[in-house]
């Protein structure tokens, strides 16, 4: 099992080779800007299904909608970017920690882990409808095709965040190069009339809503709002940058802070541009064809599939040629990148909380080269889970999407705030308080920005599945509490002060005892004994147990023609347990002596491969197991490895002339 997790793992890396692991800008970007770049593969495709609510007339609105979120990126982006100081040197968790209190760090924590989970999910899903667009084969395999996306980056990610860094650069380029060449082509097509329409341009949308109660007043900003907040999962993958500031290269927050502001204008100039192709095109996605999508008059039937929009935009743009199929293969590299970049940061925030007892501690363990392995592990199986429930249905996992990210980009902001106003009330020099004031109204824009993002996002997503993400972060914060109150209990009841311990430590039990325990006269039982004798106890004492007679007596025999020094008990089990007369042995001998400690001697034997313990009984194991939950109790296991074993230790009868106490 060692060899087969450091396969899959990977080797140890030393701690002082860790610091070393550094990312260039160059191999930054590609790596952490791939979650908020690979969202203009999908979030296009939001803002057209909500749009579509109001038929095809509502799709007009996609660019401005598109301008919307993208100017609500940059603006976030522009805030963390000039707060990356604070943020670098303790991260968003840890920040919230320290000025808020740990509930609202615990709030943050469980949002961000949502958060990441979401980012596989939908990334996996979307990856998994691009393929679907190229080979429609696998139409039927989509749960299975996403499946694979998520196991097949779990294993990349577990090689460590070196390998990853160097890896991720091709899909990246190539589909930042590929996307620039369509919209460049695209829109000069476009500025000369010359682009083509798409493939579902002619397909009518039938309206969910009056049209012009849902593109008049009150109806249009609800319906844009809903855009919007469909469309704001290009704001995931923000907060990546900030919490891998450590990963850069020097200088560390220099590189960081443009790298952060190279990923947001990037992000949102390629959706605004998508968007505006989408409209000239006429490009159409709508939420459930089979009701409210017609082609040639007839409403579509249940096998009618719809491509994604960046698909139908590329098919338009190079009709008939190569640059679809590259570009989708190129989106779906880019689509594992983001995975991957939830894949580190989930590990990273994990491990942060763990320190903290919030989390299992098993989660802050390096089990490689930066590499958190159990929480990788932890958010595949999860991220499997969520995938093999919704498939390749993006739409429905982005109900769930983003929730998460508002509610930790307001909550690190306010953290900011609170901070500026507190450093505002100790400083009186007139040129620093200033610069406060100024940071002060940037972050509180910034705040204000997230915060009104997440009142959107709630009032339009609760009742579309935004209550299952504010559910899953409040059952992860009732978690957290109740892993922290258990190593709180555990510290509690283990603590040593100086006086009761000091005199623990000086306290002897008045006798120690020995017991071994025989299934049968074998090797494993004679160095137990040997083992047992020279300890010296002030008694020792075999148990055999009788579950049949014939095997009964070949132990006394066996014990006998051996001279084994140590008188031999046989307990009745009449039950063929050979669990509960020992463990009633052992209570009856600690109620006659309850001052004495008995050391229990377990002999067993060490098989050479995993799965030939399948085939044993492995009534040791099962016998310490109740052992540990008994007081005044050693256990004392003693193996003998089959096959390696060169030196065998049996008791002579000789030995116990000298040994009284035998």
């Amino acid at each position: 099992m060692g060899r087969l997790e450091r396969t899959v793992l990977g080797q140890p890396a030393h701690r002082t080779k860790l610091a070393t692991l550094v990312l260039p800008k160059r191999r930054a970007l590609p790596l952490l800007g791939a979650d908020s770049i690979s969202s203009v593969a999908y979030a296009p495709d939001e803002i057209i299904l909500m749009l579509a609510f109001a038929g095809g007339a509502g799709l007009i609105y996609s660019p401005w909608v598109g301008f919307g979120v993208g100017a609500i990126l940059l603006a976030v982006v522009g805030t963390y970017r000039y707060n990356i100081s604070q943020i670098a040197e303790q991260g968003d968790y840890q920040l919230v920690h320290r000025r808020l209190g740990a509930v609202p760090a615990m709030v943050l924590g469980a949002s961000s882990m949502v958060d990441f989970l979401l980012t596989v999910a939908v990334s996996a899903a979307s990856g998994s409808a691009f393929l679907q667009a190229i080979w429609p084969g696998l139409i039927p395999y989509d749960r299975w095709v996403a499946i694979s996306l998520v196991l097949l980056t779990t294993l990349l990610c577990v090689r460590g965040m070196r390998f990853m860094g160097k890896i991720s650069a091709i899909p990246t380029y190539a589909f930042l190069l590929l996307l620039s060449i369509v919209l460049v082509v695209g829109l000069v097509e476009a500025q000369f009339g010359w682009l083509s329409r798409a493939e579902s341009a002619d397909y009518y949308i039938i309206p969910r809503t009056n049209l012009d109660q849902a593109l008049t007043g009150l109806g249009l900003a609800v319906l844009l709002a809903r855009a919007f907040s469909s469309g704001a999962v290009a704001l995931s993958g923000v907060s990546a940058v900030n919490n891998s500031v450590k990963f850069f290269a020097r200088p560390k927050k220099t590189n960081a802070a443009s790298t952060l502001m190279l990923m947001g204008a990037i992000s949102s100039v390629l959706l605004v541009s998508i968007l505006y192709l989408v409209e000239k095109t006429g490009a159409k996605v709508v939420a459930d064809p089979q009701r409210y999508l017609m082609v040639d008059g007839a409403l579509v039937g249940e096998n009618f599939y719809q491509k994604p929009v960046l698909f139908q935009v590329t098919d338009a743009v190079f009709a008939g040629q190569a640059m679809p199929v590259l570009l989708s293969l190129a989106t779906v590299g880019i689509l594992m990148m983001a995975t991957a970049t939830a894949f580190m940061g989930f590990p990273l925030l994990t491990s942060k909380i763990a320190e903290h007892r919030y989390l299992p501690i098993q989660l802050s363990a390096r089990t490689s080269q930066n590499l958190y392995g159990n929480s990788v592990l932890v958010l595949s199986a999860t991220a499997v889970f969520l995938v093999a429930i919704f498939g390749s249905d993006v739409n429905s996992l982005i109900q769930l999407y983003i929730v998460g990210v508002f509610t930790s980009m307001t909550l690190t902001q306010t953290a900011i705030v609170r901070h500026k106003i507190q450093q505002l009330r100790v400083t009186l020099d007139r040129f620093k308080r200033r610069r406060v004031i100024r940071d002060l109204i940037v972050t509180a824009l910034g705040l204000l920005a997230t915060a009104l993002s997440l009142l959107v996002v709630l009032l339009t997503k609760l009742a579309q599945g935004a209550w299952i993400t504010v559910l899953l972060i409040t059952a992860t914060v009732g978690i957290m509490l109740m892993v922290r109150k258990h190593y709180s209990r555990i510290d509690n009841d283990l603590e040593l002060d100086l006086e009761t311990g000091a005199e623990e430590a000086r306290r002897l039990p008045s006798r120690v005892r020995a017991v071994i325990y025989v299934p049968r006269v074998r090797k494993p039982v004679a160095r137990a004994v040997a083992y047992a004798r020279a300890s010296r106890p002030s008694s020792i004492e075999a148990v055999a147990i009788n579950m049949h007679e014939d095997s009964t007596k070949e132990i006394i025999k066996r014990w006998e023609q051996l001279g084994v020094p140590v008188p031999l008990t046989v307990l009745d089990s009449p039950y063929r347990d050979p669990v509960t007369p020992v463990m009633q042995h052992i209570r009856e001998l600690k109620q006659r002596s309850p001052r004495d400690v008995l050391v229990v001697y377990l002999p067993e034997y060490i098989v050479r491969h995993w799965w030939e313990n399948l085939i044993h009984r492995r009534t040791v194991h099962k016998l310490a197991a109740q052992l540990r939950r008994e007081n005044r109790i050693v256990i004392a296991q003693v193996p003998w490895n089959i096959g390696k074993e060169t030196e065998i230790i049996t008791p002579s009868p000789l030995a116990a002339q000298g040994d009284s106490r035998g």
